[in-house]
């Protein structure tokens, strides 16, 4: 601020230049939007109604048949009502990431009226019960001791003339039978989806061992695939429980990292014995983010810690048939701490 003196040339003056210049503005926003239905479902529709869309609001969309994220999309003659969760740019940035192409005709129609909305509220007040009634028809048909079949989730499109069925099961599931009772009791055109362990977690969400809403119920899109590589490469045991999220499957979050690691690991020496000349030493183990490593003196025991770069170089001189007199001056040296009495 200024002292309010309107004086001229004071230190206290107050600033008025252009603190912008020089920086062009964005490009024009793609007319794209995501729009979320219920739990995770989302996709993407071209929007060239005005006033141009927000984020929250709800839009009236094509009715887009996609039975998995790879799969191609297919069009009903219904519609179906969601709330746009990303426009524009970041709507754009995300079309790049799922690497797809947006057909003309997946396009928001319009705004929902009022009307449209009370019924959909009204269709997902009875989604718990529906879903109830139909795991008592897979119990009467045997589904789910022939096949393990667990409905997961229903859930109305916009207009109320289908229901998308959510299940899970160890193998294919001949389900005819089934949709034809869907059908005849609801009078809906049922669409039975199979989806996976970790996919059934993000449709009922749930809380983390970090405190935090599971990430696959909130801002993770795509699928992924954590294998026992992923935790290998962060030297994590396989064996403990820490690494199992709700699921039952290997936690997504140990993929965060796992690029770090990958990195680091490639500047990481590979070997088994370092050579000196006061004696042999065994490799013991790795701190990988450290970028350190531990030797154990052969017939002694006795252990030092080595820094990855010093490894590399006592490698090289063992190649070339040299050794150095001795390890300590590569060895890292810790400070001795306070013993309470």
């Amino acid at each position: 601020m200024g002292c309010g003196e309107k004086c001229k040339g004071c230190k206290n003056s107050v600033f008025v230049g252009d603190w912008l210049a020089g920086v062009a503005p964005p490009a024009e926003a793609p007319p794209l939007v995501e729009v979320r239905f219920k739990a995770t479902r989302r996709e993407l529709f071209w929007s060239r109604i005005e006033p141009p869309l927000t984020t929250g609001e709800w839009v009236v969309v094509t009715e887009v048949i996609r039975r998995s994220p790879e799969s191609p999309p297919q069009y009903g003659r219904g519609y179906d009502i969601g709330i746009v969760q990303l426009t524009g740019h970041l709507a754009e940035a995300r079309r790049r990431s799922l690497k797809r192409d947006i057909p003309p005709q997946q396009k928001v129609l319009r705004r929902p009226s009022r009307e449209e909305l009370a019924q959909l509220m009204k269709w997902r007040q009875q989604e718990p019960r529906i879903l109830l009634e139909i795991r008592e028809m897979v119990r009467e048909l045997g589904l789910d001791t022939q096949h393990q079949m667990k409905v997961t989730d229903v859930e109305f499109y916009g207009d109320g003339r289908s229901l998308i069925c959510y299940f899970t099961a160890d193998e294919r599931v001949d389900f005819r039978e089934l949709v034809r009772r869907i059908g005849e009791k609801y009078k809906v055109r049922p669409d039975l989806r199979q989806i996976s362990a970790r996919e059934e977690s993000g449709r009922i969400g749930g809380i983390g061992a970090c405190g935090r809403e599971l990430c696959c119920s909130t801002w993770i899109t795509a699928s992924l695939t954590i294998t026992a590589e992923t935790a290998r490469y962060q030297g994590l045991s396989l064996n403990s429980s820490k690494l199992l999220g709700l699921c039952g499957k290997l936690k997504c979050c140990l993929s965060y990292e796992l690029d770090i690691y990958k990195e680091i690991s490639q500047r990481i020496p590979q070997v088994r014995y370092l050579l000196t000349d006061d004696g042999e030493w065994r490799y013991l183990r790795t701190e990988l983010l450290l970028e350190r490593l531990w030797f154990e003196k052969v017939g002694e025991g006795r252990q030092v810690c080595l820094p990855a770069s010093a490894v590399q170089e006592i490698m090289e001189m063992n190649a070339q048939g040299q050794r150095p007199p001795s390890i300590e001056p590569y060895a890292i040296k810790f400070p001795d701490l306070p013993t309470r009495i």
